[in-house]
């Protein structure tokens, strides 16, 4: 698990958070709030396990030389 499933899972837990005390206090704005906080942490979440596996799946290739940081060809 990386930072950024981390990050999707604790906004998740805050939007669960914020659906209850919409219910407790009778604000459906408030409840509205909680589960848009839920659905973007699951989906933080989900993009960050996608990317990781993208990621291993399919690595960057190498850059050429010319393309590099630092090399001697720039002008």
């Amino acid at each position: 698990m990386n930072s950024e499933q981390i990050h999707g899972h604790l906004r998740a837990m805050k939007g669960w958070a914020l659906e209850g005390w919409g219910r407790v206090t009778h604000d459906p704005w408030m409840r509205l709030a909680g589960r848009r906080e839920q659905l973007l942490g699951r989906l933080e979440a989900s993009l960050a396990e996608s990317r990781r596996i993208a990621e291993a799946t399919f690595p960057s290739p190498p850059r050429p030389a010319r393309e590099r940081r630092g090399a001697s060809a720039q002008r």
